[in-house]
């Protein structure tokens, strides 16, 4: 069974910073996570509220990922405040319909 994950944090950087100091050291290694199926970005740097959505293979990569270090790692980055994360199930039978 897939599983996703929502994160909603507010970082204080704008958009060079972001593209410098959080997309390059993070979304290649990111993206070689065993079990990840996607990963979308969004950022509204006029607020500084930024989400990222995870689509996961399963909850056991879910887990595997959110035990490692790397999560740590993001987690202690000093421009990061307001960390939430919200972890589901997907329910298959609707998102095929809509293309999830």
């Amino acid at each position: 069974m897939r599983y996703a994950q929502i994160f909603r944090y507010v970082l204080t950087l704008d958009e060079a910073e972001y593209q410098e100091r959080w997309v390059k050291p993070y979304a290649d290694a990111i993206a070689q996570v065993p079990g990840l199926v996607r990963k979308t970005w969004m950022a509204d740097f006029e607020t500084g509220t930024f989400a990222s959505v995870y689509v996961w293979e399963d909850k056991a990569s879910m887990d595997a990922f959110m035990a490692s270090p790397a999560i740590a790692k993001v987690a202690a980055e000093p421009f990061l405040k307001d960390l939430s994360i919200t972890a589901i199930p997907v329910y298959e039978a609707a998102s095929l319909i809509t293309r999830g």
